[in-house]
């Protein structure tokens, strides 16, 4: 089995070496195709990229945005299952051979997503409350619930990629929660498995999208779950929305 791995990354040299570390140690029965999309990056993004030429596939152009990033580097992609990894994320240890297995055991499921650590500039773990939350409303998947609050950590999430080309790119209009559509599409088309294993880290940090844009996200995210929902889905997510911005803020500042 094959793993397509997409890492976009524009000036990121503060955490590329550690990305590219949790994708490269990855070890198991399984071929590794890691993929980098940089967008001309201009600070020492590309020489620190340029080590590592002889494992990786680097592309650097313009793209625009991460979702074009995104979008040309499942274009190349060869693998049977794919995702992408943020240039300021990781992966835990062993977590392409869970993946691997778990498409194994169960032959019709087409995406999957497991848990996903927060964690600081420093690699240290915070935000342990809303972890155990998502993964307590994430346990089983359900399409109403996932219409209702988002759930689902972007960096732990897996599909075949014969699944991705069924459903259109991602969608560039979308600043902040372009995953979350994409959960939608995907949600419409077959069921997620919920795999209850870390298979990530999601840093926050002063330059992340997640830190300095959650109120955007969060509005693109309800504004998301009215086109595909129901009035009462978007209600839900409306309440549920203001309580996650509120908590935001106050862990903020």
């Amino acid at each position: 089995m094959k793993i397509s791995v997409i890492t976009p990354v524009y000036n990121g040299e503060r955490f590329i070496r550690d990305t590219i570390a949790s994708v490269l140690s990855q070890q198991g029965d399984f071929e590794l195709e890691y993929i980098i999309c940089d967008g001309e990056s201009t600070d020492g993004t590309l020489a620190i990229l340029a080590e590592y030429r002889d494992r990786c596939t680097i592309v650097s152009r313009q793209d625009g945005s991460p979702q074009v990033a995104i979008n040309n580097g499942m274009a190349m992609a060869t693998g049977d299952l794919a995702c992408w990894l943020n240039a300021d994320d990781q992966f835990e240890p062993g977590t392409l051979q869970a993946v691997a297995d778990a498409f194994r055991r169960r032959p019709q499921a087409q995406w999957l997503y497991g848990r996903c650590r927060i964690v600081d500039e420093n690699n240290r773990e915070i935000r342990r409350p809303i972890t155990w939350y998502k993964n307590l409303i994430g346990f089983c998947y359900s399409r109403n619930v996932l219409l209702c609050e988002n759930y689902i950590n972007q960096p732990a999430t897996f599909w075949r990629l014969a699944f991705w080309r069924r459903t259109s790119d991602l969608d560039p209009q979308f600043k902040a929660a372009w995953d979350y559509e994409l959960w939608m599409k995907m949600s419409q088309m077959a069921p997620a498995v919920a795999l209850h294993r870390y298979l990530a880290r999601f840093r926050r940090h002063s330059g992340s999208i997640s830190e300095n844009h959650f109120v955007r996200q969060f509005d693109e995210e309800l504004a998301i779950a009215r086109k595909y929902g129901s009035w009462l889905h978007y209600v839900i997510h409306c309440f549920n929305a203001r309580k996650i911005v509120l908590a935001y803020k106050l862990m903020k500042g």
